[in-house]
């Protein structure tokens, strides 16, 4: 268990206090997700002494490629400290898998959480084989007399908000319909690597980025977007995918073109918020066509923010 007090994100001692715990894995940390959180807010200001915290799970999905991580434990911890909690509490999955859904609840939740209220989503499985659910977490939590908010489902148009409508919207290319449901624009933080250089080579540098193991992977093509550069956001021109008109090893990462910025960025990470998706990826018949179909993508980035406020 890896306790962090928020907004310093810094680890500490599982706090000596009674606790207000919203549970759930948060992937994305959606606008659904931040009902959960708000309530976990508001019943610890109802009840003296009380903390919030969010309780999750601290891998990634390393184990099962067919559903990638939106969110890395650090943005799930941005997201967490934006929404005003106190704590996060990331927990190892093989440390509680075992567990009855009645061991979690009395000798976990309980007694080693010290919880003093409870929330989690309409949806929401736990103990051994995910036979727990909200109705019997709501049992077993009545007999000692703590409370528990389960948190209706939150709908967009006629489906419910959830992380698997978002990793599809991301996976299509769509970041207006992920932006809608998480409450934000999609976005990645990861540092930024060494290249090939050939960017500067044509006058338009790039940073590039890799996709941990585990995490999702936007749809191939390039991206108007923003980058946050120590505080400062700029306009960029993303190309998600294998770069295919200059030699490489086929391996899919993020290259973006940070618009009117110019400095060293290697080591850093750096925040690549995906607003729009401009075209496909495409291999060109030499850097000079290639280095023109990039200079458009910089123009219509520039037409996409003109009439916005997102920078």
């Amino acid at each position: 268990m890896t306790v962090y007090k928020l907004p310093e994100m810094t680890v500490v001692a599982l706090p000596d206090r009674p606790l207000s715990i919203a549970l759930g894995n948060f992937d994305g940390v959606h606008i659904g997700h931040r009902r959960l959180l708000q309530c976990a807010r508001d019943a610890a200001d109802s009840i003296p002494g009380c903390a919030s915290a969010a309780w999750t799970f601290s891998a990634l999905a390393k184990e099962n490629p067919a559903v990638p991580s939106l969110t890395d434990p650090q943005e799930k911890l941005r997201q967490f400290a934006a929404a005003g909690l106190d704590y996060a509490i990331f927990e190892d999955f093989e440390a509680v898998r075992h567990r009855t859904a009645e061991e979690f609840t009395e000798e976990y939740l309980l007694g080693t959480l010290s919880a003093a209220a409870v929330i989690c989503g309409f949806n929401f499985r736990f103990g051994r084989g995910g036979t727990g659910d909200a109705p019997l977490l709501s049992r077993i939590l009545a007999v000692r007399g703590i409370p528990l908010t389960v948190v209706d489902p939150v709908m967009a148009g006629c489906a419910v908000v959830s992380s698997t409508r978002i990793r599809a919207a991301v996976a299509d290319g769509n970041m207006e319909t992920a932006a809608a449901l998480l409450g934000r624009p999609f976005s990645i933080c990861f540092p930024v690597l060494y290249g090939n250089q050939l960017g500067r080579t044509l006058g338009l540098p790039t940073i590039n980025q890799n996709f941990p193991v585990g995490h999702i992977v936007p749809c191939r093509g390039i991206y108007a977007c923003v980058c946050t550069v120590d505080d400062r956001r700029f306009a960029g021109v993303a190309n998600v995918g294998i770069r295919p008109s200059v030699p490489g090893d086929g391996h899919v990462n993020c290259e973006t073109h940070i618009l009117d910025y110019s400095g060293f960025l290697y080591g850093k990470s750096v925040r690549v918020e995906f607003c729009t998706r401009l075209r496909d990826e495409k291999k060109f018949a030499s850097l000079e066509e290639l280095k023109t179909a990039i200079e458009a993508d910089i123009r219509r980035t520039r037409e996409y923010f003109a009439d916005k406020h997102l920078l």
